[in-house]
């Protein structure tokens, strides 16, 4: 049991730390225009984004202002972020908790969040809006605190474009892994549409193919499974093998400790012979096991009914009460 929950450690790491930031527009057209913001769940689990925070603060300034804080009381982090929520609610925002069937995210799926600065329009709708003609930074916060990701759009990006992930790059899957490649999509052509609500990733998992390229018949994936299943065996056996002998040792320990106690004791409590029984005890006690030995007759294992004329529940005259006879 200790070595599973010691395997099982790294599937707990997982969940919100999956959730990662797609695409981002800062504004749709020359006239303006609401920018939005794309994430999307790159875990192959459900995962509830309720409590987690997004903002434009720096990384810099949310780390240092966490540390002073904590470092003079015993606040958690998230308390923190959830106190600056009220004191500067136009940068930083705490997705609301309440409206879980649509902060849930289904496995590699996604969910958008528009910069309009108007948080009363609903879950999805940000205190605060992405400026254009200048670099604009978003972060994602975990719900204890701990960042989760975060991009720097350029200010080159124009109105109507895009800042997101390239579609033949990588899945976003560790913060800073610097394998994630970023592009810009003006939506001209197909390879750079702009696809809101849409997360722009490969069919083909590159995961698989390799492994395909790798082991073409299968002959390693196969050898894998049966090491993992008859290691799991082998180590149940060798659990199962040292916990009888740690209790069979145990058990003879105590019987050995208990083992004079109870000659001493049975000495002493059995009194010494004083006779013979009389004959008239002897006789009682074999009438005992007579009758106790001969409690039932042979049976023959056969029922017999026997039909009656009636009964009382059966006859309704019986069932009457019948009037007293006046002797005349």
């Amino acid at each position: 049991m200790l070595l599973c929950a010691i395997l099982a450690l790294p599937t707990l790491a997982q969940g919100r730390k999956n959730v990662r930031i797609n695409e981002v527009m800062v504004q749709q057209d020359s006239t303006g225009g609401n920018g939005w913001i794309e994430f999307y769940n790159s875990s192959y689990s459900t995962n509830a984004v309720e409590k987690m925070f997004i903002t434009t603060l720096s990384r810099e300034e949310v780390k240092n202002h966490i540390k002073e804080v904590t470092s003079t009381s015993k606040v958690k982090p998230n308390k923190v972020l959830i106190e600056w929520c009220k004191e500067r609610p136009t940068e930083i925002y705490e997705i609301p908790r309440g409206d879980e069937r649509n902060t849930k995210i289904a496995p590699r799926t996604h969910f958008v969040m528009e910069a309009d600065g108007d948080p009363k329009g609903g879950t999805f709708h940000l205190p605060f809006t992405l400026k254009a003609g200048q670099d604009n930074y978003v972060a994602l916060y975990d719900v204890n605190g701990d960042l989760v990701d975060d991009v720097t759009i350029p200010a080159s990006l124009k109105p109507g474009e895009t800042y997101a992930i390239e579609k033949e790059g990588r899945l976003p899957s560790v913060l800073e892994d610097g394998k994630t490649t970023w592009t810009v999509k003006d939506g001209k052509t197909i390879e750079t549409a702009i696809t809101k609500g849409n997360y722009n990733a490969r069919e083909v998992n590159e995961n698989i193919e390799k492994f395909r390229e790798e082991d073409p018949h299968g002959y390693w994936i196969a050898l894998l499974a049966m090491s993992v299943v008859f290691s799991a065996l082998a180590l149940l056996y060798i659990c199962f093998k040292l916990f009888g002998k740690f209790a069979s040792r145990n058990l003879k320990d105590e019987s050995k400790e208990q083992a004079p106690a109870a000659v001493a004791t049975t000495a002493a409590a059995v009194p010494a012979a004083s006779g013979d029984l009389d004959g008239e005890k002897m006789a009682a006690i074999c009438f005992a096991l007579y009758q106790h030995l001969n409690a039932h007759d042979q049976e023959s294992g056969v029922l017999t009914l026997s039909p009656r004329d009636g009964s009382g529940w059966a006859s309704k005259t019986g069932l009457m009460r019948e009037l007293p006879v006046i002797k005349k």
